[in-house]
């Protein structure tokens, strides 16, 4: 079967926006996952410079994979329309993961 232009732009276009609805979604839940074990101290790191306009830097930090606290580095975004940043967290035995708030 040869696929046309026309039909691969409507697949990648279908691809897209499923991508951006589900991501949404799951970044408008607020949600916490009980560790009971802090995480360790914050790695410091300085951001460089913005790769395009508009560019948000989110900090590094520890998440909680597999039963152990993990590093993820800090990178530069696209945020959504009218959001912001909201790091992720440790609280009382339970961690909040960051997310988008509106």
């Amino acid at each position: 079967m040869k696929i046309t232009p026309l039909r691969t732009v409507a697949l990648v276009g279908a691809s897209v926006a499923i991508l951006l609805v589900s991501s949404n979604k799951a970044s408008a839940d607020s949600f916490s996952i009980q560790v009971g074990v802090p995480p360790p101290p914050l790695i410091v790191e300085h951001p460089w410079a913005p790769p395009y306009a508009g560019a948000v830097w989110i900090g590094g930090h520890h998440e909680w994979v597999g039963g152990h606290w993990v590093w993820v580095g800090g990178y530069y975004t696209y945020p959504p329309h009218g959001a912001h940043w909201i790091r992720a967290h440790y609280h009382n035995g339970y961690y909040y993961p960051g997310r988008w708030g509106y």
